[in-house]
C-alpha cells in the first residue's frame, strides 16, 4: 500500500498537514494511507502527552482496611542476609523512626508508593512518599526535634551533608551496586535465577538514569574519585566525634547512615567499602555505633540469630 507522500521529513509534514485538514473536513475521503498515517501519528501524540503529564501523577496505592490511628505504617524491601534494608533511604527512614521513638510497623515488600518510589508510609490511612517530607511530616505530627540542640548554622551544615549524600554519593552506591557489581545482585537480593532474569533490563535504566542525572557521563576513575571525596568530606567533618554534629545524634545521622550502611554491609569488596572500612575507620566506628544504639534487632531482622518465637 502506498501512502503517496515523497521519503523526506518535509514531505511527511505536508502528507500529514493534508490528511489532518482532510480528517477534520470529510473524512469519507480519507485513503487507506492518509487513515493509517493519522492514526500512527495520534498514538505517538498520545504516547507523548501521556508520558509528559499521565506519567507525572500520583501512583495509586493499596491501603491497609484497618490501622491504628497514629501508628506508622513503613513500606520497605524485606531485611536480606547483609541488612534490614537494601535501601539507604529505607534505612535511613527506619533509623529516624528509633532515634524519634516513634512506633511504626513493618509492611514488608517491594509495592511502590504515591511517588513511584520505596520506601513510604501509611499513616491514619493516608500514604506519604519520600523519606525527607516524611521527616518532616513525622516532626510536625509528633512533636519531635532531633535538631532542637543545633545552631542555625549547624542546620545547615547538617542540610548540606544530608543533600550530597543523597544527591550526588547515593549515585555512587547506585552505579556500583547495579552496574559494576550486577552479578553480584541475586546473593545481595536473595531473589531466583529466574526473577533476576526478569529485571536485567532495570541495569539499562538505570544506565540511562544515571546519563541523565549526569554523574554517570564521567570515566569510571572520574566518578569514584568525586565519591571518595565525598566520603572523606564526612570522614573530616566526623573527626573524632561520635555523631556528625556532636555528642549526641541528630536528623543528618539516619541520612549519612542510611547511605553509608549499605556501602559498610551490602558493598563488600567494593572501593566504596574500602574507603569506608579502611582509608576511613571512623566512619567504620560511626556505623557500628548508630547500629549497635538503635538496631539491638539486626541480627534477628537478619536471620543471623533465632527470632523469638
Amino acid at each position: 500500500m502506498s501512502l503517496g507522500f515523497q521519503a523526506s521529513p518535509a514531505g511527511l509534514l505536508e502528507y500529514l498537514q493534508t490528511s489532518v485538514v482532510q480528517l477534520l473536513t470529510d473524512p469519507t475521503q480519507l485513503s487507506p494511507g492518509q487513515g493509517v498515517l493519522v492514526g500512527a501519528s495520534a498514538l505517538l501524540v498520545g504516547a507523548v502527552l501521556w508520558s509528559c503529564c499521565g506519567g507525572q501523577r500520583r501512583n495509586k496505592v493499596k491501603l491497609r482496611a484497618e490501622f491504628t490511628p497514629g501508628k506508622v505504617y513503613l513500606h520497605a524491601p524485606p531485611p536480606v542476609k547483609a541488612i534490614p534494608c537494601l535501601t539507604p533511604f529505607g534505612m535511613k527512614l527506619e533509623t529516624y523512626l528509633r532515634m524519634a521513638d516513634i512506633p511504626f510497623e513493618h509492611m514488608y515488600g517491594r509495592s511502590m508508593g504515591p511517588k513511584g518510589k520505596i520506601p513510604w508510609i501509611e499513616y491514619n490511612g493516608e500514604a506519604m512518599g519520600d523519606s525527607g517530607l516524611i521527616l518532616e511530616f513525622l516532626n510536625r505530627e509528633k512533636g519531635v526535634d532531633l535538631n532542637q540542640s543545633l545552631s542555625a548554622a549547624d542546620k545547615a551544615v547538617s542540610r548540606a551533608f544530608t543533600k550530597m549524600v543523597e544527591e550526588n554519593t547515593y549515585w555512587g552506591l547506585v552505579e556500583d551496586r547495579w552496574i559494576e557489581n550486577f552479578d553480584k545482585l541475586q546473593d545481595l537480593f536473595e531473589l531466583p535465577w529466574f526473577v533476576m532474569f526478569l529485571i536485567r533490563s532495570a541495569k539499562g535504566k538505570i544506565k540511562k538514569t544515571l546519563w541523565a542525572h549526569g554523574i554517570g557521563r564521567h570515566t569510571k576513575d572520574d566518578l569514584r574519585g568525586i565519591i571518595e571525596k565525598d566520603l572523606r568530606a564526612i570522614s573530616n567533618f566526623l573527626g573524632t566525634k561520635p555523631y556528625l554534629m556532636g555528642e549526641e545524634p541528630t536528623e543528618v545521622d539516619a541520612a549519612v547512615f542510611g547511605q553509608l550502611s549499605e556501602i559498610v554491609w551490602a558493598t563488600s569488596g567494593s572501593y566504596l567499602h574500602r574507603i569506608v572500612t579502611v582509608d576511613c575507620p571512623n566512619l567504620l566506628a560511626y556505623c557500628n555505633r548508630i547500629k549497635d544504639r538503635y538496631w539491638s534487632d539486626w541480627d534477628q531482622l537478619t536471620n543471623k540469630t533465632k527470632k523469638d518465637q
